[in-house]
């Protein structure tokens, strides 16, 4: 049996960044040295944005999402045939993406 896999895109890692940066996001530790420590865990497998998660991203319709960061991130969960844990309600309300609700 497979055990369950966490994976992230590099743009989570970027929206998270923004996050801290505007101040919507605290860290105890240095923001560099948090994602460091997360991904040397090998718990989270850090995903490469590969030309076909690029191109998928805009394969949706205009109306599916209008930040690129969050088409190239569910882009990333449905290339890897991964569920998406999400809070944002207009990507939780997509048939067409798998999502599990991180609210």
């Amino acid at each position: 049996m497979r055990e369950p896999c966490v994976a992230l895109s590099p743009m989570s890692v970027i929206e998270v960044a923004q996050k801290a940066e505007k101040g919507r996001l605290v860290f105890k530790w240095a923001l560099e040295e948090w994602v460091c420590s997360a991904l040397s865990e090998n718990e989270v497998t850090l995903l490469p944005i590969t030309s076909q998660i690029a191109l998928r991203a805009y394969q949706w319709p205009f109306d599916f999402h209008g930040d690129p960061a969050d088409r190239v991130i569910a882009a990333t969960a449905v290339v890897n045939n991964l569920i998406l844990g999400t809070s944002d309600e207009k990507l939780l309300a997509r048939v067409d993406l798998q999502t599990l609700s991180t609210r």
